[in-house]
């Protein structure tokens, strides 16, 4: 499927499974998936999340997050039994979790009568002060009530003299289930991954006596107390708790297992990091480790995405130092020894639920670099892959088109993979995106001239271009001059507007 049917091959495919038959035959050691891990998983127990969304909120300053926007249509109760506040339980939670970094900021909407998307776009239309449309949005249910579960009672009685004794003891066990989904607001998509599922038991034993619940997460099991008078309520009080940990730590892309006392070596939380670790380029990759290694006092030099002689002796020394094998390269085994809360600020997190935020870009000029694996004037043969890189020098707002062999123009940055145009300074991204295989670029026509073209500007002028350029994204706009498109972006911005663009050549 692609934008079109000829020459422009643009794959929407769930996978692209290019080179597995020789990844099966010369696998590399940092890329080799976990063969076995312990089947049992060790057991701690947690009376109370509050000291859990602290910590999240250290990580969150930590790893440089801030200024995530985020909103919710509500915590329904889909069972219809358990009336309780959930949007504000949920907004409470969050902002314990943003304290101190504040990494998330919650946008409030009476989003109870209309859908969320009509609500934001009714007050864009109406030109509200001060409007901001939230990146995200949460959305969950209390999915399952199961009342009296089980139900246990024993009863015992003696006759004497002087009168009756009579003892008697009961138990009964209640389930309650959350689920939390995260989405982009801009195109309702629910993103993969990021999100939780959680079930908590309920026991009340006797009569007026304390009630105590389990909830079984990772192989782990935290523990909670209430009295009788507070019921179910608390209990789903800590079921948001526990799913907001788990759903912005996963969007965030930060080792949120730590605030829950979840041991690393637990086969789930190795499993998570690994697909953070997959979806980084290499470049990425390098500088997360050039900056965690600043930060424990191993390297001093730049932290750039360059693996040169500097970063290799700082690699090398912290990977002997930590039991790990010294081969100064970078590796999945390094980057989980380096996932730490210790140390300064982490410039470059795993970019996989990277938040993008929506806001101004920075004054001063803007200028672009565009560059692939092929060099700047790249030749590639028929069948390969594109694999660009572009870094704005400034915080901007950038968008990237390519043109095939016949001259048909889409629109490939942003995209719904990655939504929002606003790119932070000197964070290389990647064309197509690395973090999702879903959307790639092969070349199929030898002899073929294409390009790639990218406009970059400290406004958001894209969606002031003429409506003949703003087709949907990866498929063909209203032009086929490469020329017209940037001087319409040029003609929104005159003085700032930054451009690159690069030939590419298919032999």
């Amino acid at each position: 499927m692609g934008v079109n049917a000829k020459r422009m091959a643009f794959f929407l495919a769930p996978a692209v499974l290019a080179g597995a038959v020789s990844g099966c035959v010369t696998s590399n050691p940092e890329t080799a998936k976990q063969a076995a891990a312990p089947k049992t998983a060790p057991m701690r127990n947690i009376t109370n999340f509050t000291e859990s969304l602290k910590c999240m909120d250290d990580l969150f300053l930590a790893y440089g997050k801030r200024g995530i926007t985020i909103t919710t249509v509500g915590i329904p109760d889909s069972t219809g039994k358990v009336a309780a506040g959930t949007k504000e339980m949920l907004i409470s939670s969050i902002s314990r979790a943003s304290i101190k970094s504040k990494a998330f900021q919650y946008i409030d909407y009476d989003s109870e009568r209309q859908d969320l998307l009509n609500l934001l776009q009714n007050k864009a239309d109406s030109g509200a002060a001060q409007f901001k449309i939230p990146d995200f949005y949460i959305r969950g249910a209390i999915t399952q009530l199961d009342e009296n579960a089980l139900d246990e009672q024993a009863a015992a009685s003696i006759a004497l003299p002087w009168g009756d004794l009579g003892m008697s003891k009961d138990q009964v066990v209640s389930l309650v289930s959350l689920d939390l989904n995260m989405g982009e607001v801009t195109t309702r998509t629910i993103l993969p991954g990021v999100g939780a599922s959680n079930t908590i038991a309920v026991a009340r034993a006797g009569v007026g006596g304390d009630a105590g619940g389990a909830i079984s997460k990772m192989g782990l099991q935290f523990s909670i107390n209430m009295n009788k008078s507070e019921g179910l309520h608390q209990a789903v009080r800590v079921l948001i708790e526990l799913g907001l940990i788990e759903t912005l730590g996963k969007l965030a892309a930060v080792p949120y297992w730590q605030c829950l006392q979840i041991d690393k070596t637990n086969p789930q939380v190795v499993q998570q990091a690994r697909d953070w670790y997959d979806g980084m380029s290499e470049q990425e990759q390098i500088k997360f480790i050039q900056t965690k290694l600043v930060q424990f006092g191993y390297h001093n030099g730049q932290v750039n995405g360059v693996l040169d002689a500097n970063t290799r002796t700082a690699l090398g020394r912290f990977q002997q130092e930590n039991n790990l094998i010294a081969d100064a390269r970078p590796t999945f085994d390094t980057y989980y020894a380096l996932m730490d809360t210790k140390g300064g600020q982490v410039a470059v997190p795993p970019p996989q639920a990277t938040p993008v935020v929506q806001q101004k870009g920075t004054a001063g000029p803007v200028s672009l670099v565009l560059s692939s694996d092929h060099g700047q004037q790249p030749t590639y043969a028929v069948n390969d892959f594109l694999n660009a890189t572009v870094q704005v020098t400034s915080d901007a707002f950038m968008y990237c088109y390519y043109k095939d062999a016949d001259n048909v123009i889409a629109r490939v940055y942003p995209n719904r993979f990655e939504p929002n145009p606003y790119v932070s300074a000197n964070r290389p991204v990647s064309i197509p995106s690395k973090a999702s295989t879903k959307f790639r670029i092969r070349f199929d026509q030898a002899g073929a001239r294409e390009q790639i073209a990218c406009f970059a500007s400290s406004r958001d002028i894209g969606a002031a271009l003429p409506e003949k350029f703003k087709a949907e994204d990866l498929r063909p706009i209203g032009s086929r001059s490469m020329d017209e498109l940037a001087n319409a972006f040029r003609a929104q911005d005159r003085n700032g507007l930054a451009q690159a663009t690069m030939n590419i050549t298919v032999r």
